[in-house]
């Protein structure tokens, strides 16, 4: 269960309130990762949403070319992980692996889907946030892209 701080309001919930994180942080359960280990594999079905703490994570896609990956993103601390979780089709698109020794929160499907029902606007402000993150991350794996073809 993780508690509240400063330094965790502010970085993974700087546009919600205290008592919003308050409410949220309770919910959440800590995961340590070591240096390679993986969080989750394509394919895998999922049912938590995860935040990076500590560390950093690598989110891996196949090239096409037989069982090769490549990284596609690296996910540093504030990141959220495992979206997918929050919708029913919840196949892991990639595979994430610590690249450094990591800490993150998660909550599951089943709290979140408690969330929609108790508060609403919360629920809300937290698929708004997710939004901003993964379209910022688009964003950037798409400059990405355009600097390399």
């Amino acid at each position: 269960m993780a508690e509240y701080s400063t330094e965790l309001h502010e970085l993974l919930f700087r546009r919600f309130n205290r008592t919003d994180v308050e409410l949220l942080l309770p919910l959440m359960k800590e995961v340590s990762l070591r240096e390679g280990d993986i969080l989750f594999s394509l394919g895998e079905s999922g049912d938590k949403l995860f935040f990076v703490v500590e560390g950093q994570l690598a989110v891996q896609k196949r090239t096409g070319f037989g069982e090769r990956t490549q990284v596609v993103a690296l996910l540093d601390p504030g990141a959220p992980a495992g979206e997918r979780a929050l919708f029913r089709d919840n196949r892991h698109r990639a595979t994430l692996l610590a690249v450094k020794d990591s800490i993150l929160f998660s909550f599951s499907y089943q709290v979140f889907d408690e969330l929609k029902k108790k508060y609403p606007l919360l629920v809300v402000s937290l698929l708004e946030w997710l939004l901003e993150r993964t379209s910022l991350r688009l964003e950037k794996n798409s400059d990405r892209l355009s600097h390399v073809l």
